[in-house]
């Protein structure tokens, strides 16, 4: 299985150097999907700002967006950023004293 993973990049403007350069990153599912949900917000927003201005390219915004979930939703399925759960059975008070 790929590993998707988010970057922190820093880009130095001034200093003679223009590449950016990678402080970290977090394979975290619980990251990922705060940055996923915010490339899609983004993107999202800006279709709607152009909506009023240029319909076309409103219309063309609109597409990306929808490009960019399906994408996002093949690289970060809901399933795979799920947390892990498990079953906990209660006890009552009588069923812990039996059993210890």
């Amino acid at each position: 299985m790929a590993i998707v993973e988010a970057a922190l990049l820093y880009r130095p403007h001034g200093i003679g150097a223009e590449h950016p350069v990678i402080i970290g990153t977090v394979e975290d599912p619980a990251a990922l999907r705060i940055v996923r949900d915010r490339l899609w917000a983004r993107a999202r927003a800006d279709a709607e700002r152009w909506r009023d201005l240029d319909p076309g390219l409103a219309a063309m915004k609109l597409g990306e967006v929808e490009r960019l979930a399906r994408v996002l939703s093949i690289l970060l399925p809901d399933e795979d950023l799920a947390p892990e759960l498990r079953l906990v059975k209660p006890t009552t008070a009588t069923e812990s004293i039996e059993g210890s």
